[in-house]
């Protein structure tokens, strides 16, 4: 169940409205700071990590705040891209990381599609922590998706109001008794994106550019910076159909 934050159940499309127009300066030590403390008020030293550049900028900032932190990726292939780059991220933080691999049937297949491939990360965590770090959020507000590169402001409504019922809802639905907190949709965090125009964080080739410009503060691998995004589901999906005799 989602833990943190409390008032998690909104309709996000209401903070598009709210987005500056203005030409500013994007303060980006300011949203490491905030972050941090976020991070720090949570207390949690659980991530559920992709090999991303969100899931590695909450990586950097934890390791910042405490000795150790444990990291968990899942997928159903041991040489996945979600796998490669948690290595990577997980190797050079010196997290300790755990990776659930999971080859399925083809009788099996819809248990790896969708919300039963939350379900399924959440159950086998239930064995390790009951409390967990997620990334859910960012893309919505700092314009991760693929389809934002548009730079309209319908888009970015579009996918602020898929937010709750497309995402939150079913994670929360699904992640049993584990407590999901998340980071990036803290208040505070929420205010500082309202603050950054659109033309800030995506144009016609690049998305999430504040987040960019962050993990670069942060000295994140450039490979993680700079690598394809896949979507959670994808670490099942996703060059994956070659094991049920279809074509990748």
């Amino acid at each position: 169940m989602i833990k943190y934050p409390k008032m998690w159940k909104k309709n996000y499309a209401d903070f598009a409205d709210g987005v500056t127009d203005a030409v500013v300066e994007v303060n980006v030590p300011l949203i490491r700071d905030v972050l941090s403390e976020i991070i720090c008020s949570i207390n949690v030293r659980h991530l559920a990590y992709s090999g991303g550049i969100d899931s590695t900028i909450l990586l950097c900032i934890m390791k910042h705040v405490f000795t150790e932190v444990f990291t968990y990726t899942i997928s159903s292939r041991d040489d996945h891209k979600d796998v490669q780059f948690a290595r990577l991220g997980s190797a050079f933080y010196k997290s300790n990381h755990t990776e659930f691999i999971v080859f399925p049937n083809k009788k099996d297949t819809d248990k790896f599609v969708g919300d039963n491939a939350v379900r399924q990360l959440f159950e086998l965590l239930s064995d390790t922590t009951n409390s967990i770090v997620c990334g859910d959020g960012v893309d919505e507000f700092m314009c991760g998706y693929h389809k934002h590169k548009d730079c309209t402001f319908e888009t970015y409504k579009y996918f602020l109001g898929d937010l709750l019922l497309g995402h939150l809802i079913p994670l929360d639905s699904n992640s049993g008794s584990i407590n999901v907190f998340l980071p990036y949709l803290d208040a505070s965090m929420i205010s500082l994106y309202r603050s950054i125009p659109l033309s800030e964080k995506v144009d016609k080739l690049n998305r999430k550019k504040v987040m960019v410009a962050l993990a670069r503060l942060l000295n994140v691998p450039e490979e993680i910076i700079g690598r394809h995004k896949y979507g959670f589901v994808d670490a099942f999906i996703q060059e994956d159909k070659s094991i049920f005799g279809e074509v990748a």
